[in-house]
């Protein structure tokens, strides 16, 4: 159900404080992608940040992230069954937006966040997103024709509905590439509520995307500069130029908007494939300018996959995507959880209009409701040529094999950014006696980009806390940064080049030593995908085999014939070279710490904890569960120490029986 107005979302979200300043983003293209490259932005300057798009892909919870990663199931449910309740006591008759929207925000105030970036479901002004009390910013990207049944019959008036986002004394970033009658509306509604209106220049973006040798499309152009004004308005005290920030958002990736998928798993085509939710024609048209630069200069025709929702403009959208020669496979999604009112077009219908754009007979292929059968007759029509999957998002992102092996890459310092992006040792924080060891820390994160790329059922996670009094800033969301600033992200085979999708790494930002550096992962991976992996490779200094693999894994509980372990010294520290006094002080202190270890396998004693408590600057919480639901939900027997720290008081029973 669609029911647009404020007064029940404004109930559900009466005691639900929001101490978060917002940047709001509507429109009817490029919302989403602003809102992925503001949400980069913020994460890469250090801030706490959360953000909020619809619809959801594949779960309700993957459209909430804290700090550029998703929520966990648990801790979205946990919220969401708070809501509900409000609901239900109050008699709200809340719609499921607005149930998504209260949870979203509620999420958001536990994990108290700086700033929310929230992308507007439908419209503006009615949307229950627009209920926000503290907005830094609203942006307004390109607008178009879409649910005029809710919106208005004009391109004018669904722009006096996006413009209703805005407030006075609030700036709004405007896209200027709006036709003028739009822009018209905009900046008349900004006169009467005493808004101003900015609009971004492209020609900066430009000009630092040639410094950084990056190619984007031009909406992409579009979207980035209206994200990059919206954070300086937001954040001016930030005085980060462009060039500075596009190393470590350059390789963003937003799902279902022109992103690259390996389907190896699936159908065993080598080739990565393209994955567009192209759902009207403006969006239509921007995936069509796409394939005609990059793929049909090939000379061979392309082949579709595509599924639609009811309502939509297909002959309009098919007239800009369809080509004579082309191949096209339509399939029909299941239901949508939490949007039971989007319904799938038949295949058929779909068949029907590509035939009248000129599609033989013979290369059209109705797959019913089989998302697999679709992509496997693809791969086998297109014989090495483009694949392109389009169509709404609620159908464009097919499951994928479960992950079942966990690399963690064990963090030992933070690197700050900067120009010389790792390569220069002031960039880092680090003690003394780590000293010439800065670039065996990128070979680390060389390391578990290469098994993660190897590995299509591999989940790569960082692992390292906040130790540092100087920044905010993890050691795990450090090496992301610094993994993405080296462009490590991408990679070349003999057979073929592609790039890692960063959707497969996590953050583990809380670990403040070794042993949690593997219990808080393997928790983690638990948490998002519902199951303990079945190996473990931890990479980390080789001296620290012993204390990792035999002390720590075998304390967690894990198989230790499941445990893989690459090991890469820094300089000094392999026996082969001289070592100075810091460096021999610092080979003592590895043996004492691994007798410590061996006396207190889970470090719950005073002089391992009491290092934990020393390094904990940030005051982070060293809870293994979220809530004591997660916790038995797990099976894993654990106890609270006086610290604040949980621990193990056995092995994870789990792995134990495997």
């Amino acid at each position: 159900m669609i029911d647009l107005g404020l007064a029940r979302i404004g109930r559900l979200l009466q005691h639900t404080p929001q101490t978060w300043k917002a940047i709001h983003v509507a429109g009817t293209n490029g919302k989403g992608s602003i809102c992925a490259y503001l949400s980069a932005m913020l994460c890469t300057s250090g801030v706490s940040c959360a953000r909020f798009t619809s619809p959801h892909l594949v779960d309700r919870w993957d459209c909430i992230a804290i700090n550029d990663k998703p929520v966990s199931e648990t801790v979205f449910r946990d919220a969401e069954e708070a809501v509900k309740q409000r609901d239900a006591e109050g008699r709200v008759g809340a719609t499921e937006f607005e149930l998504l929207t209260a949870t979203a925000f509620e999420i958001f105030h536990r994990q108290s966040i700086e700033f929310g970036v929230i992308e507007v479901g439908l419209g503006g002004r009615l949307d229950a997103t627009n209920i926000l009390r503290q907005k830094a910013v609203t942006v307004v990207a390109k607008i178009g024709l879409d649910h005029q049944s809710f919106l208005g019959s004009t391109i004018e008036e669904i722009a006096l509905q996006k413009a209703g986002i805005m407030r006075r004394g609030v700036p709004c970033v405007v896209d200027g590439s709006n036709q003028p009658s739009v822009l018209k509306v905009i900046e008349d509604h900004a006169r009467e509520v005493g808004a101003e209106v900015v609009y971004p220049s492209t020609s900066s973006v430009e000009e630092a995307l040639s410094s950084t040798n990056t190619d984007l499309e031009p909406h992409q152009i579009q979207n980035l500069a209206c994200a990059h004004l919206a954070f300086t308005l937001a954040r001016p005290e930030d005085k980060r130029s462009l060039s500075d920030l596009l190393t470590l958002i350059r390789q963003l990736e937003w799902p279902g908007r022109l992103q690259k998928l390996s389907l190896s798993g699936l159908t065993g085509r080598r080739q990565e494939v393209l994955l567009d939710g192209a759902h009207n024609t403006q969006s239509a048209e921007v995936l069509a300018a796409y394939v005609q630069k990059h793929f049909r200069p090939q000379g061979r025709p392309v082949t579709w996959v595509l599924a639609a929702t009811q309502g939509k403009d297909m002959d309009g959208i098919l007239r800009l995507l369809l080509q004579v020669g082309d191949k096209v496979s339509a399939v029909r999604f299941g239901p949508v959880d939490g949007m039971p009112w989007v319904k799938p077009t038949d295949p058929s219908e779909i068949l029907h209009v590509a035939s009248k754009h000129g599609i033989n007979s013979s290369d059209l292929q109705d797959s019913g409701d089989d998302v697999k059968a679709a992509l496997s007759w693809a791969a086998e029509e297109a014989a090495g040529g483009p694949v392109v999957i389009a169509g709404s998002l609620t159908s464009c992102r097919p499951s994928m094999t479960a992950p079942n092996h966990l690399i963690v890459v064990c963090g030992h310092a933070i690197w700050q950014g900067g120009p010389a992006k790792g390569w220069d040792e002031s960039e880092w924080l680090i003690e003394s006696y780590k000293k010439g060891e800065t670039p065996t820390f990128i070979e680390h994160i060389k390391a578990g980009v290469r098994l993660l790329a190897g590995d299509e059922r591999a989940v790569l996670t960082f692992s390292g806390g906040p130790t540092r009094k100087e920044t905010r800033l993890s050691e795990a969301k450090s090496y992301f940064n610094l993994a993405v600033a080296n462009e490590l992200f991408g990679f070349v085979t003999e057979e073929w080049e592609g790039t890692v999708e960063t959707s497969r790494v996590l953050l583990e930002e809380r670990a403040l030593d070794s042993y949690y550096n593997v219990l808080f992962s393997t928790v983690l991976f638990w948490r998002v995908h519902g199951t303990w992996p079945e190996i473990l490779t931890v990479v980390s200094h080789g001296f620290k085999r012993t204390r990792i693999v035999d002390g720590h894994c075998a304390a967690v509980g894990f198989p230790l014939e499941r445990v893989r372990f690459v090991g890469i010294n820094p300089p000094g520290m392999d026996g082969k070279e001289q070592v100075d006094g810091e460096k021999e002080d610092a080979m003592k202190g590895v043996q004492l710490a691994m007798g410590q270890w061996e006396k207190d396998l889970h470090g719950v004693g005073e002089e391992l904890a009491g290092k934990r408590r020393a390094r904990n600057c940030w005051e982070v919480h060293q809870r293994l569960f979220l809530t004591d639901e997660e916790r038995e939900k797990s099976g894993v027997v654990t106890v609270m120490l006086e610290c604040g720290t949980e621990a193990l008081t056995e092995g994870i029973a789990h792995l134990k029986r495997r």
